[in-house]
C-alpha cells in the first residue's frame, strides 16, 4: 500500500514537473541567479580615477572613514622579512653509502676471479681480468684506463684498496661539498638551514667556510690521502687519489623551492601598514595637481565604492540574462511546433545544456586566472577561449530538437559566453558562427562517422574564423606565432566539439528518452523482444506490421520525410494487439470471429483499447517517444465505420458517433500520418478480391481520399503533392506484393473454391460493399483526382 502511495506521489510530481508553467519560471530564475553569481563584471572607471600630474576637476572629500595602505612601507617590511629568511640547503647523507656500495660492488667483480683460483689453477691473467672492465666501470660509475686497471690487477683488487678509498671520501663528504660555494658564502651574514634529506632534520649553520667547493674537495683528497696511503706503492696511491677525485660529488645543494616557499610564508604574515582617512577629510582640491600620496588615497577611495559599482553591474548582468532568455523563449520557443509535446522536458534539456556549457566557459576563465593571477579582466584578448567546445551544445540540440531551435539556443549561449569573457563582440561572433556551422553540418545525417566528418569541417571553419578575427583585431603587423597559436586552438576546439557530441549523445538519449537515428536503428531490428513476441503470439499482426513499415519507409523516402522514423513507427504501431490477439481477424486461424458474439459498442471498445495497450507496452519496454507517437496517432480520431454502422442497423437510436472514434490525437507529424495511411491501405488491399494494379490504384486513391476528407491530416504538414507521391509509392509496392501469379493446373480447382472467400479485417471494415443496406455515415465527398497516377 505504501509502495503504491509512493509511486502515485512520484507520478504526481513528475506530471507537475512536466506540465506546470511555474517550473519554466523557476528554471529561468535559477539560471539567471547562477550566472550572475558566478560572473561578476569588471570594475568601472569612476570619477576618482586620476593619474599623477592630472588637475582635479572638483573637490574630493572622504565620504566615510576608511583605511589607506602604505604600500611602500608594506613592501619595505616584506623586503626586510624576505632578506632575513635563511636559505635552505639539502645535505645528502646517503651519498657516501651509495659511493661505498658502488666501490664494493665494482671491486668484487674482478676480485672473485682471484678468489676462485686455487693451487692447481693459475691466477687469472690480465687478459682474462680485462674482460670484467666494462662491468667494473658500470658498477663504479666512472671509466678508467687500461693501465689503471692493470695496476689494480697487479694488486689483485685488494679489499684494502676499497677501504682506503672509502676512508678518504668519508672524511671529505662528512664535512660537506657544495656545488657553488660563492653563492653559499653570500649567506654568511645570516647563516643557512641545513636539512638532511630523508630524515628532514634541520640545523642552523652560521660558519660556512669549512664547506668544500668541488675544486677544494679534489685538493683535499690528496691531502687527506697522504697519511692513509703513505705505505702504498706510488702508482697505486696515485690511482686511488684519482679515483676518489672522480667519484667525489657535491652532497650539499641549495633547495630553491623550499627557500622561496618559506619566504612567501613569511611575507604572508606581514599585515598591510595602514593609516586612517577620516570622513570629511579633504583628499583633493579643485585645480590641484595630483601627487603620489593623493593618488594612493584616491585609489583607496575608488576601492571603497567598488562594492556599490559591482552591485549595479551585477544587477545589469542579471537583467540582460533574464530578458535575453525570456525574449528568445516567448518569441521563438514557447509555441514552436517541435516543442509542443512534452514542452517542459524539452525546455529542461535546453536549460541543462545551457548551464553545462556555461560551466565549461567559467572553468576556462578560472583556469586562465589561476595560471596568471595578474591577467586583466579582458579575457577575450587571450585566444584560449577558442578551444572551449561550445559548438558541441548546438550540435547536440540540433540532433534532438532540430536546426532552427539550435540556432535560437546558440544565440543565447554565445551571448552569455561572451559576457563571461568581458562582453567582447569577438567572442560572440566566434561562438555564434561556429555553433551554427556545427549544427548545420550535423543536421542531415546522424551516423557516428558523420560526427567526425562534421568535427573536421568545424575545425577548418574555426581556423578560418580565428584568422579572420585576428586580422580584424590587429593594430599592427601580425605575429606569426600568435596567429599560429590561435589557429591551433580553434582547430582543436572543432575536434573537441565533435568528441563531446559523441560522448554526450548516448547519455542524453538515456536521461531524456530522446532518439537519434542510431537509437532508432537499434529498434528497427526485428530481433527486439517485443517484435519476437509479436511474431510468435500474433503472426498475422506481425506480418501486417512489417508490410506497413515497408510502405511507410518507401512513402517517407518519396517525400523526404524521416524514413527510419516512419519505418520503426510501422513496426510497432500495432503492438497493443498483443493484449487480445484473437479479436483481430489477421490472427484468427479457425475461421471463427469473436466479434460475432459481441455488441458493436464492445467490439469498438476492444479495437480502441489496442491503442492504449500499445502505449502501455511501449512505456513498459522503454520505447522511444517516436514509437509512442506512432502508436498513439496511427488511427487519429478516425471512425470505426463497420461497427458504427452495425450499431445503427441494430435499431439503437442512442448511438453516438464519438463512441466509435479512436481517442487520437490526429497525426502531428508527416511520419505519423504516413503510418496511418499505410496501415489503412495495407489492411484494405489485403482484403481486396483480385488485386490487379488498376484495382489497387483505385482502392488506394479511395482510401486516402476518405482519410483526407475525414480531416485526419489537418494537423500535420502533408501537402497534396506529398499525398500524390505517397499514393504512387504505395501503388508500386502493393502491386509488387500482390502481383499476378502463375496458376498451376493442379491448383485451379482449389483457386475457384477460394474465390470470393477472403475474410475482411475487422479493424478495417470500412469498404462500401461491407456496409449493410448501403448506409454510410455522412462525410465530405472531396475527391483527390489523379491521386497516385
Amino acid at each position: 500500500m505504501k509502495k503504491n502511495k509512493t509511486e502515485n506521489s512520484i507520478d504526481q510530481f513528475k506530471n507537475f514537473f512536466l506540465t506546470s508553467p511555474s517550473v519554466l519560471w523557476l528554471l529561468l530564475f535559477i539560471i539567471t541567479l547562477a550566472f550572475t553569481v558566478t560572473h561578476y563584471p569588471g570594475r568601472s572607471n569612476l570619477s576618482y580615477s586620476y593619474n599623477i600630474g592630472d588637475v582635479a576637476k572638483r573637490d574630493i572629500k572622504a565620504p566615510k572613514n576608511f583605511f589607506v595602505e602604505d604600500k611602500a612601507a608594506t613592501n619595505q617590511k616584506k623586503n626586510e622579512v624576505r632578506e632575513s629568511i635563511r636559505s635552505v640547503y639539502d645535505f645528502d647523507a646517503g651519498l657516501m653509502d651509495r659511493i661505498s656500495a658502488n666501490i664494493d660492488n665494482a671491486m668484487k667483480i674482478p676480485r672473485d676471479l682471484f678468489t676462485k683460483a686455487n693451487e692447481e689453477d693459475p691466477e687469472p691473467t690480465f687478459a682474462i681480468v680485462l674482460e670484467t672492465k666494462p662491468a667494473f666501470e658500470e658498477k663504479l660509475g666512472i671509466e678508467i684506463s687500461k693501465n689503471a686497471y692493470s695496476v689494480l690487477h697487479k694488486h689483485q683488487f685488494s679489499p684494502d684498496i676499497s677501504v682506503k678509498m672509502k676512508t678518504i671520501l668519508e672524511k671529505i663528504l662528512t664535512i660537506g661539498v657544495v656545488a657553488n660555494k660563492e653563492l653559499l658564502l653570500k649567506e654568511e651574514n645570516k647563516g643557512i638551514i641545513l636539512r638532511t634529506i630523508g630524515t628532514r632534520d634541520e640545523k642552523i649553520v652560521n660558519i660556512l667556510k669549512p664547506f668544500y667547493s668541488p675544486e677544494q674537495a679534489k685538493v683535499m683528497v690528496r691531502i687527506e690521502g697522504q697519511p692513509v696511503l703513505k705505505d702504498m706503492n706510488y702508482n697505486l696511491s696515485n690511482l686511488i687519489v684519482d679515483l676518489c677525485q672522480r667519484l667525489l660529488q657535491p652532497n650539499v645543494s641549495l633547495n630553491k623551492n623550499e627557500t622561496e616557499r618559506r619566504s612567501r610564508e613569511a611575507e604572508d604574515q606581514i599585515k598591510p601598514i595602514l593609516y586612517q582617512i577620516v570622513a570629511g577629510e579633504m583628499i583633493l582640491r579643485e585645480g590641484e595637481r595630483v601627487d603620489k600620496i593623493q593618488l594612493v588615497k584616491l585609489n583607496a577611495l575608488q576601492e571603497q565604492v567598488e562594492e556599490k559599482n559591482i552591485f549595479l553591474s551585477s544587477t545589469g548582468l542579471a537583467l540582460i540574462t533574464f530578458f535575453s532568455i525570456l525574449t528568445i523563449y516567448l518569441f521563438f520557443l514557447k509555441d514552436h511546433k517541435k516543442l509542443k509535446a512534452l514542452h517542459n522536458k524539452h525546455i529542461l534539456f535546453l536549460a541543462l545544456g545551457l548551464a553545462l556549457y556555461l560551466t565549461f566557459a567559467k572553468f576556462a576563465v578560472y583556469m586562465a586566472q589561476s595560471a596568471d593571477p595578474d591577467l586583466s579582466w579582458d579575457l577575450s584578448s587571450v585566444s584560449f577561449f577558442m578551444i572551449i567546445p561550445i559548438p558541441a551544445a548546438a550540435m547536440v540540440v540540433c540532433l534532438f530538437l532540430g536546426f532552427d531551435i539550435a540556432v535560437f539556443f546558440t544565440f543565447i549561449l554565445a551571448l552569455l559566453t561572451s559576457l563571461s569573457f568581458s562582453g567582447n563582440i569577438e567572442v560572440f561572433i566566434f561562438f555564434f558562427l561556429s555553433s551554427i556551422a556545427a549544427a548545420y553540418w550535423i543536421k542531415e545525417r546522424q551516423e557516428r562517422k558523420n560526427f567526425i566528418i562534421a568535427g573536421f569541417k568545424l575545425a577548418i571553419f574555426n581556423t578560418a574564423l580565428a584568422l579572420s578575427l585576428s586580422f580584424y583585431s590587429l593594430s599592427q603587423s601580425p605575429d606569426v606565432i600568435v596567429l599560429s597559436k590561435e589557429m591551433a586552438f580553434a582547430f582543436c576546439g572543432g575536434l573537441f566539439s565533435a568528441t563531446f557530441t559523441i560522448g554526450f549523445t548516448p547519455l542524453i538519449e538515456i536521461l531524456f528518452n530522446y532518439s537519434t537515428d542510431s537509437k532508432l536503428l537499434e529498434f528497427s531490428n526485428l530481433d527486439q523482444p517485443l517484435m519476437k513476441q509479436l511474431m510468435i503470439e500474433a503472426p498475422g499482426t506481425y506480418n501486417h506490421s512489417v508490410i506497413v513499415a515497408t510502405l511507410a519507409e518507401a512513402a517517407a523516402s518519396a517525400i523526404d520525410a524521416g524514413t527510419l522514423k516512419a519505418k520503426v513507427m510501422g513496426y510497432y504501431h500495432d503492438i497493443g494487439k498483443l493484449d487480445k490477439t484473437l479479436y483481430f481477424i489477421e490472427n484468427q486461424t479457425d475461421g471463427k470471429n469473436k466479434h460475432d458474439k459481441l455488441s458493436p459498442s464492445m467490439s469498438a471498445l476492444i479495437l480502441i483499447q489496442h491503442v492504449k495497450k500499445g502505449i502501455e507496452f511501449a512505456k513498459q519496454h522503454k520505447l522511444p517517444e517516436e514509437i509512442l507517437e506512432g502508436i498513439t496517432q496511427h488511427h487519429g480520431t478516425s471512425l470505426i465505420k463497420f461497427f458504427y454502422q452495425k450499431s445503427l442497423n441494430s435499431g439503437n437510436d442512442t448511438v453516438k458517433e464519438e463512441d466509435f472514434r479512436y481517442p487520437g490525437p490526429k497525426p502531428q507529424t508527416r511520419e505519423a500520418a504516413i503510418v496511418m495511411l499505410a496501415d489503412v491501405v495495407e489492411a484494405a488491399i489485403r482484403a481486396l478480391d483480385r488485386p490487379t494494379p488498376a484495382r489497387i490504384q483505385g482502392r488506394v486513391k479511395e482510401l486516402i481520399n476518405d482519410i483526407f476528407a475525414d480531416g485526419q491530416l489537418e494537423e500535420c504538414e502533408l501537402t497534396l503533392k506529398d499525398l500524390h507521391q505517397i499514393a504512387k509509392s504505395f501503388n508500386n509496392i502493393l502491386t509488387s506484393i500482390y502481383h499476378s501469379r502463375i496458376e498451376y493446373p493442379e491448383k485451379s480447382q482449389e483457386k475457384k473454391k477460394e474465390k470470393n472467400g477472403i475474410a475482411k479485417d475487422t479493424d478495417r471494415q470500412s469498404a462500401k460493399k461491407e456496409i449493410p443496406n448501403g448506409q454510410n455515415p455522412a462525410k465530405d465527398k472531396t475527391d483527390l483526382k489523379r491521386l497516385g497516377l
